[in-house]
């Protein structure tokens, strides 16, 4: 028998997708070409963090939210402005000259050149705290989007173990159902044999056919499985959908460790301190919570300060020479109250509480998820686990019993529906025992993935 981590390439080969020398080497979309495998799942994982593009978006985010945090810092700054030259031009028509209500005479109109520069320092001194909030804010925002960059990852790595324990799970079972075929068309060999020699009607040869057909039938459909999963983990890995891999299975030389399960109460608690998406939404709550300060800084007063220093002159040379002359420097401190500004203030307020109430719910919410993906895990683990030990006993019930009903129909003495029932009671246990391994497998990557290991 084939191990079972070469059963992909047997399915795809003879799905004819490609051929075994197209096999070889598969061309992985991403930062380089990779060999076809067999995989591992570490390797499996390592090619999803390169490739998969929800990572890579959750990284430029934590990016895009640095430089956030270094824009912030512009409104605790200064800002200083340089005029290096400025030049205005004035001409004023004829005018009379009245003292008292009488002309005495008609003054020439005349042109005017005014030169000038300057440095100016400005700066925000106190404006209810806005400033450094914004500041904070947009530091919490980055450990934020961090978390979230984790969360992500995390996520990932759940789907990829998922994919890939599911594949392997449809490729069992897909070995199961071709076992079943097997039995089948031995069974109708014999079937045919005895028919013709008169041992059983041409009745039973025709529903051993059957029976072969429908084992076909379900076959084609455990090989459409095969070929869903594959293209599934390939898209969570950042390859393409139809890519040739190879994946190795973890249980083709041991028994699944079904060790004793964590507590509910244990899972939880642990849960709560290390699930990087618990630790984003606490975040985000700290963020809204910034938020509102802000808002609330609005009906705070502004102070900000200024210094100059400017050069004047109806000449050139007054503001680019004589440096000792026509000059000015100036000093000055301001004092802004809000009183109104219609609702937008009011407004602003609202909106930071609502944020901070949405924020808070979505914890909630997260937690309740995070609850629920944790309980339903450790039940599909326990009940996997004693579907397990079952199977095992069945498998061995199920071969003897095929192996007595084979031979009491070849003597004449059983049905051929004995037979058939047996078929079905083997092939059931083993896939009721190929299904709860990889079940089990799928469930612990979903618990792992809930305590953010």
């Amino acid at each position: 028998m084939k191990t079972r981590h070469a059963i992909g390439w047997a399915v795809l080969i003879a799905a004819g997708l490609f051929t075994r020398g197209e096999a070889a080497f598969g061309q992985v979309s991403g930062s380089a070409a990779t060999a076809a495998g067999p995989y591992t799942l570490e390797q499996c994982i390592q090619i999803a963090m390169q490739n998969n593009p929800q990572i890579e978006i959750a990284r430029k985010q934590v990016e895009v939210q640095e430089a956030a945090v270094f824009s912030s810092y512009s409104g605790v700054m200064p800002t200083l402005n340089a005029t290096i030259m400025g030049a205005n031009r004035t001409t004023s028509g004829d005018r009379d000259i009245i003292v008292e209500g009488v002309v005495l005479r008609e003054a020439p109109g005349s042109t005017r050149t005014n030169y000038r520069n300057g440095v100016f320092l400005n700066m925000n001194l106190y404006n209810g705290g806005r400033n450094w909030n914004t500041i904070r804010q947009a530091r919490q925002e980055t450990e934020t989007e961090a978390f979230a960059q984790t969360s992500t990852e995390n996520q990932v790595v759940v789907d990829v173990k998922t994919g890939y324990y599911g594949l392997l799970r449809a490729l069992r079972l897909k070995e199961v159902q071709e076992e079943n075929v097997r039995l089948n068309e031995e069974q109708l060999r014999r079937t045919q044999s005895m028919y013709e020699i008169g041992s059983v009607a041409r009745v039973e040869v025709l529903q051993t056919t059957a029976a072969l057909g429908a084992a076909r039938i379900t076959l084609h459909n455990r090989e459409k499985d095969v070929l869903q999963a594959q293209a599934g983990l390939a898209n969570v890995m950042g390859i393409g959908s139809n890519e040739a891999f190879e994946i190795v299975d973890p249980l083709a030389s041991g028994s699944l460790d079904t060790a004793a399960l964590m507590s509910l109460q244990d899972a939880l608690r642990m849960a709560n301190l290390t699930n990087p998406a618990i630790q984003r939404d606490e975040g985000r709550i700290r963020s809204a919570m910034l938020g509102t300060k802000m808002a609330r800084g609005l009906l705070w007063p502004t102070v900000s300060g200024n210094i100059g220093y400017s050069r004047t002159g109806v000449r050139f040379q007054d503001v680019y020479g004589t440096y000792d002359k026509n000059w000015n420097l100036s000093f000055g401190v301001n004092l802004s109250l809000p009183l109104l500004n219609g609702t937008q203030t009011y407004a602003d307020i609202s909106r930071a509480q609502a944020q901070q109430l949405i924020a808070e719910e979505t914890l909630r919410q997260t937690r309740r998820t995070t609850s629920l993906t944790i309980r339903n895990a450790l039940l599909d683990l326990e009940t996997a686990r004693e579907v397990i030990t079952l199977s095992n006993d069945n498998i061995v019930a199920s071969e003897e019993s095929l192996r007595l009903a084979e031979e009491r129909y070849r003597v004449g003495s059983g049905t051929l529906l004995e037979v058939f029932t047996a078929q079905e009671a083997l092939v059931r246990a083993k896939s009721d025992l190929a299904g709860a391994q990889y079940d089990y497998l799928i469930a612990q990557a979903r618990l792992d993935g809930a305590l953010g290991k």
